[in-house]
Formats: structure tokens, C-alpha cells, sequence
């Protein structure tokens, strides 16, 4: 979902070779040698048809597993973001997404935080995939089976509700990845 993720290509291809993959917080420190462990004490975990997030705070980041029939084939972190207002959401990036080469199944997923007036957040992929996102103290995480639609894996729509009502962004405007990304890009 960011440069700082591990990229599901990489999973993906290291259990396409029956290896499981390792990676640290930089995606070129990535090994194909070691497992990858679960997230401890997940705080938000959805699960479609065997594909599994689940997220937990864990000092000021989110952490994040993805595994796929219980064996994890990514992981990575995100730094929480402060000064969030109280009917906001952010998105930790774009919709990322995982090949199961077994099946051919794809799958996608996609964080972020929510303010503390936020009462439900849901993902409308560009395929017009509709899921619920799962929200706990702050953090949500979605993961559903992809769509058919060439851009799936990218920008998506989030509708969030609060007690005033049913906001609708675009992932485009509320990724906090992609803006610190064009923030030192520009330097």
C-alpha cells in the first residue's frame, strides 16, 4: 500500500515457489527465507472466502498481516497519524491486493484511520464492490475477493457515517501515503 509495505507481488511470488516470505519495514529488505509472523493481539480482522487482515496498533504504527488459508503472505506498518479530526477519515494508501496462484483467486484490501465520530466505514472498490469495513479505536481495515475491473487495485470510493450523516471521498483525497510520498518527492 506504500513504499514502506512489504509488496504482496513478492508474497505472492515466494508462495507461488512453495517459500513463505519475510520482510521488514522497507519492501528491498524483503527475504524469502523466514516466515512471517501473525499479527499479536489483532485490534480490527476481516476475513473473504480465506484471505485474512488484521491490523493492531503497536506504539504510535498500525501493523498489518494478510494471510491466506492461515499461512501470512504480507506484512507491514503504517504510522498513525495525529490531529485527525473528529468526522474524518485517511487512507493508508490504495487498494493492494494479493494473487492467490493456487486458486487465481484475487483478493484486496485497504486501512486507514478514522475520527472518533466515525461510526462505520465502507470501501467501494472500482469494480463497484461494496464492503464493510471492520473499525476499532480509531483504525479500520477491509479485505474482499477483487472485482473484474482493470483498476481494482488502485483508487477506491470510502463512504464513512457519522451522526450528521453519510460522507463519500475518494481515496485520492484522503491517502496520507500518496501525499507524504508527493511531499518529499517535491522536497
Amino acid at each position: 500500500m506504500n513504499t514502506t509495505r512489504a509488496t504482496v507481488t513478492l508474497a505472492a511470488l515466494a508462495l507461488a515457489a512453495g517459500l513463505v516470505a519475510t520482510t521488514t519495514a522497507a519492501a528491498s529488505a524483503a527475504t524469502v527465507d523466514e516466515q512471517l509472523d501473525p499479527v499479536a493481539n489483532p485490534l480490527v480482522s476481516q476475513e473473504a472466502s480465506g484471505y485474512r487482515g488484521e491490523w493492531a496498533i503497536s506504539g504510535g504504527s498500525v501493523q498489518e498481516a494478510f494471510e491466506k488459508d492461515g499461512v501470512v503472505v504480507s506484512t507491514g506498518s503504517t504510522g498513525l497519524r495525529s490531529g485527525l479530526a473528529a468526522d474524518q477519515v485517511l487512507s493508508f494508501g490504495y487498494v493492494a491486493g494479493f494473487g492467490d496462484p493456487v486458486t487465481g483467486v484475487d483478493y484486496s484490501q485497504l486501512s486507514g484511520q478514522a475520527g472518533e465520530d466515525v461510526t462505520a466505514v465502507r470501501v467501494v472498490s472500482a469494480s463497484g464492490v461494496t464492503t464493510t469495513a471492520d473499525l476499532a479505536d480509531g483504525v479500520w481495515g477491509a479485505v474482499w475477493v477483487s472485482g473484474d475491473h482493470a483498476d481494482e487495485h488502485g483508487a477506491a470510493t470510502i463512504e464513512y457515517d457519522t451522526s450528521t450523516g453519510t460522507t463519500t471521498v475518494s481515496t485520492d483525497a484522503v491517502d496520507v501515503i500518496a501525499a507524504d510520498q508527493r511531499a518529499a518527492e517535491q522536497g
